[in-house]
């Protein structure tokens, strides 16, 4: 991975990304957070989820342990963990690139694949009481991700 996309992003917004090996040094600081599944997570600058991703697969891990025996409550358990994972970015096409690849990840340890319609559909009127995932200087609204197994998870903005 490059940690730098261009000269003029660095001077414009101050965006350098973090090395892998630099990410996982640092969870593993605070490692029982990483695999504890309702712990909240915020990254203040979440370019394409280099710290993100890496949290959620460790939660989903955690998950994996826990709940594996029981269909139901491992998909339970893994949104809630998705839920946890807060990030903020300026630039849209981090944004768009941290949902990929959480999404990513999420659809890969659900074993969703393109017949189980994983989407992004915008919700008209927020639930009252949500986490959300991306936020974006002057974006309005929230967005859902659907699966075609039942299960919904609100306020990805």
């Amino acid at each position: 991975m490059n940690l730098v996309k261009s000269k003029d992003r660095v001077a414009d917004h101050g965006e350098v990304f973090t090395p892998a090996w630099l990410v996982d040094a640092m969870l593993d600081l605070v490692k029982d957070e990483t695999e504890r599944i309702d712990s909240r997570f915020l990254e203040p600058a979440c370019g394409s989820g280099n710290f993100l991703v890496p949290v959620l697969r460790r939660k989903l891990a955690a998950v994996e342990l826990k709940y594996a025996k029981s269909d139901f409550e491992r998909r339970h358990y893994a949104i809630l963990g998705l839920m946890c994972i807060y990030g903020i970015e300026l630039l849209a096409d981090n944004i768009a690139e941290c949902r990929a690849n959480l999404l990513e990840v999420f659809a890969e340890y659900l074993g969703l694949t393109a017949s189980d319609e994983l989407q992004w559909t915008p919700l008209s009127r927020p639930k009252s009481c949500y986490p959300s995932l991306l936020f974006r200087r002057g974006l309005r609204g929230s967005d859902a991700i659907h699966l075609s197994r039942g299960a919904v998870v609100q306020g990805l903005v």
